[in-house]
């Protein structure tokens, strides 16, 4: 089992504050998780800026010899499932595989405290520690929210917008999903509502790649973005899915780092979402025609 303290994204600052504030929480749901699961070893992973969390969470672990905690190295994206396994245990997730098929189990920090607090107290999850931030937010904050309420109530909690904001992201500013209205209402993954100034916006009018393959050195999955967005647009989805498309985490490392600045994440997670219609689709006339044989 192991527990990702990484938060590698910038801005993002919650999972630290709750280690700094309610480390009993997390540490008590690890050691539930432990149980349930009936593994010998529980990790704790947290990146060595978050150094400060380590005196109380080593105390609080001290009792029992199944828990261990591992500092990682700043470094992105660690905080993914695969690459958190990978620096923690040495291990390879298979491609089309999850955690359980190299036998490990990731649950983020909050989750962990969640665990705790429903056995302890009975207590649901019914709120969420969220980081509201951004060069457009007045007083950024990490507040918690209860689940449902609009992101407008937290930016007001945070003293409104100092000036008119660009962009709003849910999540980080790397994985983040753009979000068109301010009632959008904080759900159990949420974790960061992100507000960015219009001198930010580095978007260009028509990208053009210049076939450098940064993309290409940039991905920590080892796949060729450059080819992925080729295919991908002109809807040839076999060549895409062989350039290692489905295997995509959306760490954005790729688009970071193209000085054309093509969106490159946002084209991926399109032919994504027409692959998987196009799977469904083949599934129900298979069955279709399967019922129709009987």
């Amino acid at each position: 089992v192991i527990i990702n303290g990484a938060e590698c994204e910038p801005y993002i600052t919650s999972d630290h504050r709750l280690l700094l504030e309610r480390p009993e929480e997390v540490i008590g749901g690890l050691k539930m998780l432990a149980d349930i699961m009936g593994v010998q070893n529980a990790i704790i992973a947290i990146e060595e800026n978050k150094a400060d969390t380590f005196p109380g969470i080593e105390k609080l672990i001290a009792d029992d010899p199944r828990l261990k905690l591992y500092p990682l190295k700043c470094k992105y994206p660690q905080g993914a499932e695969k690459q958190l396994i990978n620096a923690c245990t040495g291990r390879e997730v298979p491609s089309g595989k999850l955690p359980a098929d190299a036998a490990c189990a990731v649950f983020n920090v909050d989750t962990a405290g969640a665990v705790y607090r429903r056995f302890t107290t009975g207590m649901p999850v019914i709120r969420r520690v969220v980081t509201i931030a951004g060069s457009a937010v007045a007083d950024p904050k990490n507040l918690e929210a209860r689940i449902g309420t609009p992101i407008e109530k937290l930016i007001d909690a945070c003293g409104g917008f100092k000036e008119a904001p660009n962009k709003l992201l849910a999540g980080g500013p790397m994985m983040g999903n753009a979000q068109f209205s301010l009632d959008t209402p904080v759900v159990k993954g949420t974790n960061a509502f992100l507000c960015f100034a219009g001198d930010e916006d580095k978007r260009v009018d028509d990208p053009q790649c210049i076939r450098c393959a940064r993309c290409i050195d940039a991905c920590p999955m080892h796949l060729l973005p450059i080819y992925m967005n080729v295919y991908g647009k002109v809807n040839d989805f076999d060549n895409a899915i062989e350039c290692g498309m489905m295997d995509c985490i959306e760490c954005g490392s790729c688009s970071y780092v193209c000085p054309a600045r093509i969106p490159l994440v946002a084209q991926f997670r399109l032919s994504k979402g027409k692959i998987q219609a196009k799977r469904m689709a083949e599934k129900a006339k298979a069955e279709a025609e399967k019922a129709e044989k009987k």
